[in-house]
């Protein structure tokens, strides 16, 4: 059974980050599971173990990677909706029938070089240290490497959406997504703080096989579970967190911000919960698991000197794109006011191999790596690769950003869809497209939906 649902409010502010968007209540997630069809193939390195087709039916792709960590957990349970196989042996009291296969539960940890962690970059696929398993988990699963350890007491908190239990097996198969497999759900889990408290630096780890999050705070305690729908069972959103589509994201990098973002903060209020709209896929030949960790690091209200605004370019909602051909799709909108832009990131899935953003006429974004789509910042301190359109490497403008009123904001999707499927706007990694564009400005923001 596939789902798919869509909500995109007014005021699209789903990809605000670190003090964006101040207490907004506008969200923006999507949800569903699927499983791929046989003309839906992975591309070879998409992640170690997949079964690559042929090269002329596969988009080119990078390595992935994710990450984790234990403390405020979501005991998930499935859906009340018709389950794909793994959720439907939960649901039908079997969950042994999904625990880790013998090879699974043997299988080695997976030690991927490091990343140039020298460099202060917001986002990474691999962990800067080889250790493969540094929080003990010994779960049997591809990950252990990214796991995430909570903050020091009295530093901050964490929310982990995973098992809280490694050994048993009923728990174990509420994440489990088998070989084949896609989800697109959201899920939430409590917030656990008793008062409203800021925070000035988050930082987001996720196993391999997870696409992105969109993170809403959302009232109250609603169920901790995976949810059919993008909002959570319709919990009223008091608060975004921001979004992403890199298995290793610390904004500010280090927790050190830039001297000109200093005092910027975001505050989540104590009886709360995270609504997590969480894409993940597997496209190996062994089980893994769905899992992400959250780290929310304190900072005194008092030293909250600056909020940002949001940018939300959604485009390609009247996306055909015909088997085996090519599309670009181009983007503008320009700047009410004047100001600076502090993050971009652009999203897309498996048929865009290359995704750029122009300001004016100036290239300042240049990702090529669909699936871990680089986030990058604008500061004084940021150390972006520097663009190389010709090699197709990822890459980024260095130094502050500036804006006036009126100055152009462009992006273009370059869709080569060498699938034997048109290819329609859907959260889908090989059987949709998307063209969306997401970051954080100080001044104003930017906005729109474009078809």
């Amino acid at each position: 059974m596939k789902l798919n649902y869509f909500v995109w409010p007014p005021a699209l502010i789903a990809g605000c980050l670190i003090g964006c968007c101040g207490d907004s209540s506008a969200s923006s997630t999507e949800a569903g599971t699927r499983t791929p069809t046989p003309t839906q193939t992975a591309p070879s390195s998409a992640v170690a173990g997949a079964q690559a087709p042929p090269a002329s039916s596969r988009p080119s792709a990078m390595n992935a990677a994710a990450s984790g960590s234990t403390t405020a957990q979501a005991m998930v349970a499935p859906a009340n909706v018709t389950p794909p196989p793994t959720a439907a042996a939960t649901a039908a009291g079997n969950p042994a029938a999904m625990a880790p296969t013998a090879a699974a539960a043997s299988a080695p940890a997976v030690t991927a070089p490091m990343d140039t962690c020298q460099e202060r970059r917001v986002s990474y696929a691999k962990p800067c240290h080889n250790n493969p398993d540094p929080c003990g988990l010994k779960s049997g699963f591809p990950g252990d490497e990214y796991c995430l350890l909570p903050p020091k007491e009295g530093e901050g908190f964490q929310v982990h959406f995973g098992p809280s239990d490694y050994k048993n097996k009923e728990e174990i198969a509420k994440y489990v997504i088998k070989p084949g497999e896609e989800f697109n759900n959201a899920v939430v889990a409590p917030v656990l703080l008793t008062e409203t408290r800021w925070f000035s630096r988050m930082t987001v780890q996720m196993r391999p096989g997870s696409h992105h999050w969109i993170n809403n705070v959302v009232s109250g305690k609603p169920e901790p579970k995976f949810y059919p729908d993008g909002n959570c069972g319709g919990a009223t959103t008091i608060g975004v967190l921001g979004g992403g589509q890199n298995l290793i994201y610390d904004n500010p990098p280090g927790g050190v911000p830039a001297p000109e973002n200093e005092g910027m903060g975001q505050s989540i209020e104590g009886n709360s919960s995270l609504c997590l709209n969480l894409h993940a896929y597997n496209f190996t030949d062994q089980e893994q698991l769905r899992e992400i960790w959250m780290n929310f690091y304190f900072v005194d209200e008092k030293d909250v000197t600056q909020r940002g605004a949001p940018i939300g370019m959604i485009g390609g909602l009247a996306l055909s794109v015909p088997p085996h051909s090519k599309k670009e799709l181009t983007y503008s909108s320009n700047f009410g006011g004047e100001g600076r832009i502090i993050q971009l990131y652009g999203h897309r899935h498996a048929w865009t191999p290359h995704f750029a953003v122009w300001l004016n006429k100036e290239l300042i974004y240049d990702s090529w790596d669909w699936q871990e789509s680089a986030t990058f910042n604008y500061d004084s301190l940021s150390m972006n690769p520097k663009i190389d359109s010709a090699a197709k490497k990822d890459g980024a403008a260095n130094g502050i950003l500036k804006f006036k009123a009126g100055d152009e904001l462009k992006f273009s999707c370059f869709i080569e869809n060498n699938s034997d499927k048109t290819l329609g706007f859907s959260n889908e990694v090989y059987d949709g497209e998307m063209c969306n564009l997401w970051g954080t400005t100080v001044g104003v923001g930017l906005t729109g939906q474009f078809f």
